[in-house]
């Protein structure tokens, strides 16, 4: 497996792309770099042109690594020299030895490769204060969940999305009535005026987002949203540098019924909005469809923290760009059932004082 580690070329450490200043430093000689910078020093990076030495193999070695790539890929770290496993689908991690970061430089090649990529915005102090803030409180968690142990395991990811341009349209139509009530002497009055109302129009939409892994959950990955495209940037390996990435292993196909479930439910919604002036609106046709689907592979910055409780997973995140964060988080029944406890007692004693004062 092929690798890529960026190299301070002051001091030869770790360089790592640095979320809050927005640039690659060394943390040993306090040296930093643009991106334009690291791609003059090492330009065949970025090209994937690094030279490898493959050594013969017999074909019982090569049916071997063949079963063993369906699921796994091992490297070679360039700091330690040490063997290290990774599943299929990550791209990019670091050395569980040394803790170098490496950038497993195949897997984001050819059709895997985004074209764009958002760079974290939010630090890891960041987004433990988030946490904590989000925690604070909520009485009922694990002893050990705002921990500075446990944050310790927030990692960052880089979440590959497919971004979907389309164009929705098509036609609806509502029955509408306005109603109208008056009151003359004894008697009182109602008038109802039935109407068709039709909407035909086109709608174009622009970066609905989907993520790619199916490690990942949906529904959480669209609570974070928005993503805040402005900030995107042509995809470059050192962005990776010091962080986790994943390849993508679920197809546009995969997701394009999500995608326009999303399109044609806003365009709905809009084309919705606009009937006004009626006591009552009933949709009774609705023909929208999307067209001009166009796509493109980015890679989004995540925070991510698992959590195991009774042998069950929660799963937390964070945007990395702009902060938003969704998740579950486990509850200790005990604590639960305690606070009912002393509640009920609460509530008893101020029940008797009433009573006894009355």
């Amino acid at each position: 497996m092929e690798v890529v580690q960026y190299k301070c070329p002051n001091c030869g450490a770790n360089l790592e792309f640095k979320a809050g200043e927005q640039n690659f430093g060394c943390d040993f000689c306090e040296s930093a770099f643009t991106n334009e910078q690291l791609a003059e020093i090492y330009p065949q990076k970025e090209e994937h042109k690094l030279d490898v030495a493959e050594p013969v193999k017999t074909a019982e070695e090569l049916e071997q690594e063949a079963e063993f790539g369906e699921y796994n890929a091992l490297y070679n770290c360039p700091s330690c020299g040490a063997s290290v496993v990774t599943d299929a689908n990550t791209s990019a991690t670091q050395c569980v030895y040394c803790l170098s970061p490496v950038i497993l430089t195949g897997r984001l090649s050819g059709e895997y490769k985004p074209s764009k990529l958002i760079p974290f915005k939010i630090t890891k102090e960041q987004a433990e204060g988030k946490f904590r803030e989000y925690c604070r409180k909520r009485w009922f968690l694990p002893s050990g969940f705002r921990s500075g142990a446990h944050l310790h395991e927030m990692t960052a990811i880089y979440v590959p999305y497919w971004i979907s341009d389309c164009m929705t349209a098509g036609l609806m139509t509502a029955n509408c009535k306005k109603i109208r009530n008056w009151t003359s002497g004894s008697y009182r009055y109602t008038e109802t005026k039935e109407y068709i109302a039709v909407r035909d129009g086109e709608m174009k939409f622009d970066g609905i987002p989907h993520d790619a892994s199916s490690r990942i959950d949906d529904v959480m990955m669209e609570c974070i949203e928005p993503f805040n495209y402005n900030d995107t940037t042509d995809f470059k390996m050192s962005y990776l540098s010091g962080f986790i990435a994943e390849k993508y292993d679920v197809s546009k196909e995969d997701v394009y019924p999500r995608i326009k479930k999303r399109a044609v439910s806003s365009a709905t919604d809009t084309m919705r909005a606009s009937i006004v002036g009626y006591s009552s609106v009933n949709i009774t046709s609705n023909t929208l469809d999307i067209h001009n689907n166009r796509w493109s592979h980015f890679l989004l910055p995540v925070w991510f923290l698992t959590y195991k409780h009774h042998d069950k997973f929660y799963h937390f995140a964070i945007n990395g760009q702009t902060g938003k964060f969704a998740g579950n988080l486990p509850v200790v029944k005990a604590k639960v059932a305690l606070a009912a406890g002393i509640t009920a007692a609460v509530a008893n004693l101020i029940i008797g004082g009433i009573l006894y004062y009355a």
